[in-house]
């Protein structure tokens, strides 16, 4: 199921000196509206947060901040037209986890880490086992029983081979010794959900932020504490499982757009990821910000690739 792993992400973490000199184009940037890239579809985590981030930096930034989907092969389209774009600053790139620290430990990439210019981490939020809310199982026991009592009629949705959610419920298999049945993988959230709303499918892994708007239950949630946008859902470490899954979305550019143009984006988003409008916003979707600068995103980013990889070798056997 995995493919052969190839090495680890490079990481390499911009410096900015503090009191830098603005250049020209620093000075007026930004003179015209920015597009934001959202590599999944319209409706999914990545996108709904990606948008009240893009919201909040126009008002700083004074120019219009739009999102642009551009789907397709698991995100790799909406991460190749970040990386070619012409780096002025005008094109942005906002995604979850999975681009950054899970496909490159599975298949060859025409990007890696380095091709972009990280501006930090805007949401951190754990994992939750979903399933309709009209599934007659109320808990992972009772999954797991009507699962393995016939598993040819069970399947499991993803946003994809390869994407976070995907990589999520490969792992609950694994720990709650489940079998892994029939996989149906779709472009993002928002198109998983619509399978489980119609029946076909009945498994899913996503955060609080779109569980709120789609008519699934929680089972358990991928962490080890539990979460108050659903106090009565237990957590993995409850139900004696050694498994911590999160969804993060981060706001990245091109290679090689001007220093001072980053730094002036970068204070941007610190200033957007700590307003209380984006804070209200993100607490009606069940979510908080989670905010980290370029050099701790870069870190984190690393932490998590490693885990990833050690995950997907366990999965793999190896």
């Amino acid at each position: 199921m995995i493919r052969k792993f190839i090495a680890g992400l490079a990481l390499a973490a911009a410096t900015f000196a503090p009191g830098f000199t603005p250049s020209a184009q620093a000075e007026t940037y930004p003179e015209r509206p920015i597009t934001v890239i959202v590599p999944f579809g319209a409706g999914g985590e990545a996108d709904i947060v990606g948008r009240l981030l893009a919201t909040e930096m126009s008002k700083i930034l004074g120019q219009n901040v739009a999102v642009q989907n551009i789907v397709g092969a698991s995100g790799l389209n909406g991460m190749n037209a970040v990386a070619t774009a012409k780096p002025d600053g005008y094109t942005l790139g906002f995604c979850p986890s999975a681009p950054l620290a899970i496909h490159p430990h599975m298949r060859k990439l025409p990007y890696s880490i380095d091709t972009f210019n990280i501006i930090g981490r805007a949401v951190n939020a754990p994992y939750y086992i979903v399933t309709p809310k009209s599934a007659p199982w109320n808990n992972t026991e009772e999954l797991i029983k009507a699962v393995k009592a016939d598993p040819s009629k069970f399947f499991w949705a993803s946003a994809g081979a390869g994407s976070v959610p995907f990589l999520a419920e490969l792992a609950f298999f694994k720990q709650y010794g489940m079998p892994s049945t029939n996989h149906v993988p779709f472009n993002g959230d928002a198109d998983a959900f619509q399978a489980l709303a119609g029946n076909r499918a009945q498994l899913y892994a996503t955060t609080a932020g779109t569980i709120k708007n789609f008519e699934v239950k929680p089972l358990v949630l991928l962490n080890t504490e539990r979460d108050p946008a659903f106090p009565d859902c237990p957590t993995s470490k409850e139900e004696g499982k050694d498994l911590v899954i999160s969804q993060w979305t981060c706001l990245f550019a091109p290679k090689n757009v001007p220093a001072d143009v980053i730094a002036t984006l970068s204070a941007a988003m610190k200033q957007a990821c700590e307003s209380p409008a984006f804070a209200e916003a993100l607490e009606k979707l069940g979510l908080a910000p989670g905010y980290l600068n370029t050099a701790d995103t870069l870190a984190f980013i690393q932490k998590e690739s490693d885990r990833n990889k050690a995950l997907l070798m366990s999965l793999a056997g190896k």
